[in-house]
């Protein structure tokens, strides 16, 4: 009867410690994911604004 009392203990212990390390890694994902989002959104913008002005670009490359 102890050792299945142990048994226990260990196997719900290992359980929430795996649980645990599965939710950290699932939320570094998802914030990786969020910030490559964010990334394409802003270089999105860029491109746009870019492609709206483009005679400020000329102008800075003759002023080097």
């Amino acid at each position: 009867m102890t050792f299945v009392i142990i048994f226990l203990c260990l196997f719900i212990s290992y359980y929430l410690f795996q649980k645990s390390k599965i939710r950290r890694i699932e939320k570094q994902e998802y914030i990786q994911e969020r910030k490559n989002q964010k990334l394409n959104e802003l270089l999105d913008l860029a491109r746009k604004q870019d492609e709206q002005n483009p005679e400020k670009g000329k102008a800075n490359e003759n002023d080097n």
